[in-house]
């Protein structure tokens, strides 16, 4: 039997999302910027963990430069976050949106 109060303590936890930002540098061009991003509901922090995980392990294995993944807790509270590359520097370069 589910508990009642289940729903209404849900209801006020946050929502989780997964960001993945990779910067493509071609020379004489703006670089790019592609933007994934994965929502998941409220208070699923173990499969939005998961993910993230998943993500990082994933980028690490391949070698993609120029990326950078954050878990976040509601709008704009970063929980984790990893960086591959000299992202930093290429965020000051003139950056167009795809």
């Amino acid at each position: 039997m589910k508990n009642p109060l289940a729903g209404i303590i849900r209801m006020f936890q946050p929502k989780y999302s997964v960001i993945v930002n990779m910067y493509h540098v071609i020379p004489g061009t703006p670089v790019k910027k592609f933007e994934h991003r994965h929502d998941f509901g409220k208070g699923e922090y173990d499969q939005a963990s998961m993910f993230y995980h998943k993500v990082v392990k994933k980028h690490t294995t391949l070698g993609f430069p120029n990326t950078e993944i954050e878990l976040i807790k509601g709008r704009k509270t970063i929980v984790e976050r990893k960086i591959f590359g000299p992202v930093d520097v290429v965020k000051t370069l003139n950056v167009k949106s795809a």
